[in-house]
C-alpha cells in the first residue's frame, strides 16, 4: 500500500518568536496560527487541539517541553 502513497510538500514561512510562554491562541505568532490552519486544511478536520496522541480531533497545541506549555484551542 505504501507504493501508492504520494508525498505532498508545502513550504511555509516560519517564525522565530519563542512560543513557550503562549497560553492562548492569540498568544501565538500569526505565522504559527497559519501553520496550524494549514494542518487543519490538509487533514480535513477542524483543529480543535493539535496532536493529542494521534486523536482524530486535535485539542491541544504544544508550545514547549513542559506539561504547562499547552494551548487549548477550544
Amino acid at each position: 500500500i505504501l507504493q501508492k502513497v504520494e508525498v505532498e510538500y508545502e513550504t511555509m514561512p516560519g517564525w522565530k518568536t519563542d512560543t513557550t510562554g503562549a497560553r492562548k491562541w492569540e498568544d501565538l505568532p500569526p505565522k504559527a496560527q497559519n501553520y496550524i490552519r494549514c494542518v487543519e486544511n490538509h487533514v480535513g478536520v477542524p483543529v480543535n487541539l493539535l496532536i493529542v496522541f494521534f486523536s482524530s480531533l486535535v485539542k491541544w497545541v504544544g508550545v514547549g517541553k513542559s506539561r504547562e506549555s499547552m494551548i487549548q484551542l477550544f
